[in-house]
């Protein structure tokens, strides 16, 4: 909410008899608040205050113009305009990111409440206006509402709720003998019970030279308030309230729509969020604001599925801004809106040629990394990844180095790379993005992941592109081999800048040898030409500056500036990027060693030896090669490909029979049994006596790395703790630790299920899809794998359900139709009693979801005489089983509640039975499961889902950090009272010691 200066009516007091003339009418006119009783501090003990002359002074027109006047130019105008500046500095440090969906509001209370040392000065000045002036001025409720806007900015909510409310309450309507009357009274306003507003009915006078009461803006804060405490019920319902309040003011109907437009976006209501934040644009305090607001609208429109309305208010806010930043985003999303009518009308290219248009224009020339990243979005959406790529590549081009949509563009193509396969323009793409750019968190896991993958991937494809490429040269005539080498040469000095004429000598026959004498560079000759004019000095002169400095660009003081963008990016410059595959650009300082004909030959495998090392290299490097695409990525395509070359290549390999055996178990993951039989009878005709057979035969029972397994097990298991207690930053790090030092290798389905269910909850979608693929891929058949494949099935259709209930108009019948339609085919039957279970054991009724409970002994009655506690044993009594969790964070806690409901519905179908969750302490939650008439009944289901909990319902929770217990309503309150859940087990220890047995 945005709050202009009040007082801003009076422009000027003509002359006194008029201000006069008007305080005569408005004597009295301050709304009434309540007595005040206050401690004063010692030094102002015997001194009279200005708020304790209310009673005892007489309110005249002088006293009425003196304390009004004071009271709003001398306190209320300098604290309201010290507030505004301090949100004005909050709203400068805020930085929007276009690029996603914008908070609702410009600033954020953690930036305004470390201006402490204003707002406290604004609560000062509150305070001094309120103890020294006469309570009976018309600023008094400004002023109290001008504390709690302080307080709300200073992030004190609770004293903020307080000021809001006592505004609410002090100046309330009342009767005639100044009793207030109750809120919502038929005596209020006119016999109005449906009305909880203050009516604004003002006469000239009033509304000239006073504020309007602040009561009903009271409620608008409070709203706010409510919000930010993320209690978002109490919040709608008073919104619900005065929206049907036939008195409150038309002048605060903006403000009213502005907090249901932000009740609807925190609950993610696009559609209701854009329309109603539309009608509070009134509220907005510059033209800026008014556009950042109409921006937001296009975005939460293009969230609701209305293109049209979208690209209406992208369209507005590019026109109204004075930001260039949000003018060029408006329009690229008005642009991307541009969905076209019909299938034959090609909308992607109609969008790509007006961003064309927009790239060619001078305006928009800072922003063309932005331009090129959607254009390269949009080629992706009709799958031209080629296209795509080079988009991308001029987004990094024109992002100088820096930047959010820089790295975002190399996230992208990386994507791209490893869908087509081409790892190492994978690895340089990934290699260049700055991890610590905090707006890439979201892919920063994966992006980790692949690293480490290529890391090891891509070194073995140079290995092999390098002895491949050596090998073939050597393969080659003298003849053929020399001429090759002088043009390789004569292309790499010409790319360093360097003369042919220089290193005559030394290179075995290989070198440029020049009969040219050293020309003077100014004499030309004595032919009097001057050396600018002389093209062949020019050219000279000019080889001879880059064989010493390199290319160097046209700028002053370039040596230093050099060095200087290279401490302030630290990041690989985008043109030296190797994106298309060729090896990089070599620096352009000289090397130290010098490249020469004879050091080229060096390195070429021209004896037995040599040949023999570069083809063990190349052997090597492809088994190295198909083991980290089938275990890192897992490419089992291009694993298989790369050991069929190997075994091609190098027939009596030493890696032949663990190729086969890796071959095999690709196949198996492909799911492909025709290949894998294939290769299964292959080991078995050369290798019919190897140890990969016996291992496939005959699966070994433990591993052979029981000691380093066992250690990488403990690790581990403090990780899922971690997980599971809501340490999750924690427990990131360590898992990022260990994954370095060992892998996948021991990871357990547990643990990867509780991190996707973190990230699924957090919304990182993506990331939570990679862990339940995995889990799918590693642990397939298991339960952990069933369930892993169910939530992302659910997960997959998010979006659309989450779509489909924002979208959802359900109309109640009313009361009284339900109960005439109920009646009317009710048929009359007589209330039926639940049957005890000892009315039911002596009648000789027999039911199998009873279990018999076994009566005390005498040992046991003892027992229980001797025990005293405030729980009472009530196996009649309808009983409900609970779950207890220790040291459970809440998302696994809903997860459970979700996993018993699940259950319950597959395996007691038409059984009512109910969960809730409920917090027995901050380190103990219950999940707590209503529905049985009796103790009986509770522990048949708990013999059953008790047995099932670890197995089946909820694999993933460690059994140290849950149990299981029944209990009664009765007994439930208590226990939520004192919250001694041990008391309790040793209650039911002493009680049912055959069902819950004493704790050793």
């Amino acid at each position: 909410m945005h709050s202009n200066p009040k007082g801003r009516r009076v422009k000027r007091i003509v002359t006194s008899v008029i201000c006069f003339s008007f305080f005569f009418y408005l004597n009295g006119f301050g709304q009434e608040g309540i007595d005040f009783d206050l401690k004063k501090p010692d030094k102002y003990e015997n001194r009279i205050l200005g708020y304790e002359k209310t009673t005892e002074t007489k309110w005249n027109v002088p006293r009425a113009f003196l304390q009004n006047t004071i009271t709003q130019y001398n306190f209320y105008f300098n604290a309201n305009n010290k507030l505004n500046e301090v949100l004005a500095r909050a709203k400068a440090q805020f930085k929007e990111d276009y690029t996603q969906l914008l908070p609702f509001y410009n600033y954020t209370l953690d930036i305004t409440s470390k201006d402490k040392k204003n707002l406290d000065s604004v609560l000062d000045k509150v305070n001094s206006a309120i103890l020294l002036r006469d309570l009976r001025n018309s600023w008094t409720d400004n002023l109290w509402m001008l504390m709690g806007r302080a307080y709300f900015y200073k992030n004190n909510l609770d004293s903020a709720h307080i000021l809001f409310q006592f505004v609410n309450y002090a100046y309330a309507p009342r009767d005639p003998d100044g009793y207030p009357i109750p809120i919502g009274s038929n005596q209020e306003e006119g016999g109005n019970a449906f009305t909880i507003s203050t009516n604004e009915k003002r006469n000239i006078a009033k509304k000239t030279f006073s504020q309007p009461p602040s009561r009903n803006e009271s409620f608008i804060w409070q709203i706010r308030n409510y919000f930010q405490q993320e209690k978002l019920t109490k919040g709608a319902v008073l919104i619900e309230i005065l929206r049907n309040d036939p008195n409150f003011p038309e002048r605060l109907q903006p403000s009213l729509h502005e907090m249901q437009a932000l009740w609807n976006y925190k609950i993610k209501q696009w559609d209701s969020a854009a329309y109603h934040l539309s009608l509070a644009l009134k509220n907005t305090t510059d033209q800026g604001e008014e556009a950042r607001w109409e921006y937001l609208i296009g975005q939460l429109y293009e969230r609701s599925g209305n293109p049209a309305q979208s690209k209406f208010w992208f369209e507005k806010a590019a026109s109204h801004t004075i930001d260039p930043a949000l003018e060029v985003y408006a329009r690229l999303n008005a642009i991307r809106q541009n969905k076209g009518i019909g299938a034959s009308e090609d909308y992607i290219q109609k969008n790509l040629d007006a961003l064309r248009r927009m790239a060619r224009k001078e305006i928009y020339e800072p922003y063309l990394d932005v331009i090129y990243y959607v254009a390269a979005e949009m080629e992706l959406e009709r799958n031209n990844r080629v296209a795509a790529r080079n988009y991308f590549k001029k987004c990094i081009a024109h992002a100088n180095g820096l930047g959010y949509n820089r790295d975002r563009a190399f996230l992208k193509l990386g994507w791209i790379f490893m869908d087509d396969k081409m790892y190492l323009q994978a690895k340089y793409a990934y290699d260049s993005v700055n991890i610590s750019n905090p707006n890439i968190a979201d892919s920063l896991k994966i992006l980790l992941d692949r690293k480490q993958a290529l890391s090891r991937i891509v070194p073995q494809i140079l290995i092999i592109q390098r002895q491949d490429s050596l090998q073939r040269i050597a393969a080659m005539t003298p003849e053929d081999r020399d001429a090759y080498i002088k043009k390789m040469l004569r292309a790499y000095r010409k790319q360093q800048g360097l003369s042919e004429e220089e290193f005559n000598g030394g290179s075995g026959g290989y070198a440029f040898a020049s009969n040219n004498a050293t020309t003077d560079m100014f004499n030309s000759a004595g032919t009097g030409e001057w050396y600018f004019y002389n093209q062949a000095v020019k050219a000279k002169g000019y080889n001879d500056f880059k064989s010493k400095w390199g290319t160097r660009p046209n700028v002053d003081y370039w040596q230093m500036q050099s060095l200087v963008n290279k401490q302030i990016t630290g990041l690989t410059p985008a043109s030296n990027l190797r994106l298309n595959g060729a090896e990089p650009g070599v620096s352009a300082a000289p090397a130290a060693a010098q490249i020469t004909a004879r050091s080229l030959m060096e390195a070429l495998p021209l004896t037995p030896e040599k040949l023999k090392k570069s083809k063990d290299s190349v052997e090597n490097a492809l088994f190295v090669l198909g083991k980290s695409l089938q275990d890192y990525i897992p490419d089992y395509q291009s694993a298989i490909k790369t050991y069929d070359t190997l075994e091609t290549q190098f027939p009596d390999t030493r890696y032949f029979q663990e190729a086969l055996f890796d071959q095999y178990y690709c196949y198996i993951h492909l799911d492909d049994s025709v290949n894998a039989a294939r290769i299964l009878a292959m080991m078995k005709q050369k290798f019919p006596t190897g140890r990969y057979i016996a291992l496939i035969e005959n699966p070994p029972k433990g591993p052979e790395d029981l000691p380093v397994r066992t250690l990488a097990t403990r690790a581990y298991e403090k990780v899922y703790d971690n997980l599971i207690e809501g340490n999750f930053d924690e427990a990131a790090a360590e898992k990022l630790k260990l994954d370095s030092m060992y892998g996948d290798k021991y990871w357990t389905p547990q643990l990867l299920y509780i991190e996707a269910l973190y990230y699924i909850h957090y919304r990182y979608d993506s990331i939570g899809k990679s862990t339940l693929n995995n889990i799918i891929t590693k642990y397939q058949g298991s339960v952990i794998a069933a369930k892993a494949k169910n939530i992302l099935r659910v997960l997959n259709e998010r979006e659309r359900i989450e779509n489909y209930l924002r979208t959802l108009h359900v109309t109640r019948m009313p009361e009284d139709s339900i109960a005439r339609v109920a009646n009317g085919n009710a048929k009359p039957q007589a209330a039926k009693t639940p049957i005890p279970a000892k009315a039911a054991a002596a009648s000789g009724i027999k039911d199998s979801n009873l279990v018999a409970l076994k009566k005390p002994d005498s040992l046991q009655l003892r027992k229980q005489a001797l025990f005293s506690s405030p729980f009472t044993w009530a196996p009649d009594k309808p009983q409900s089983v609970v779950l207890v969790m220790t040291k459970v964070d809440p998302v696994y806690v809903t997860e459970s509640k979700n996993a018993f409901d699940r259950y319950n519905r597959e395996n007691f179908y038409g059984k009512d039975y109910e969960t809730s969750q409920q917090a027995l302490s901050d380190t103990t939650k219950m999940m707590v499961i209503h529905g049985f008439d009796n103790a009986a009944l509770a522990l048949a289901y708990l013999d059953k889902a008790g047995n099932a909990a670890p197995r089946e319902i909820i694999p993933w929770l460690p059994v140290n950090k849950f149990f299981f217990i029944i209990i009664d309503d009765q007994n439930l309150e208590i226990l939520k009272t004192n919250k001694d859940i041990s008391l309790y087990k040793k209650f039911l220890s002493v009680y049912s010691p055959d069902k819950f047995p004493p704790v050793k």
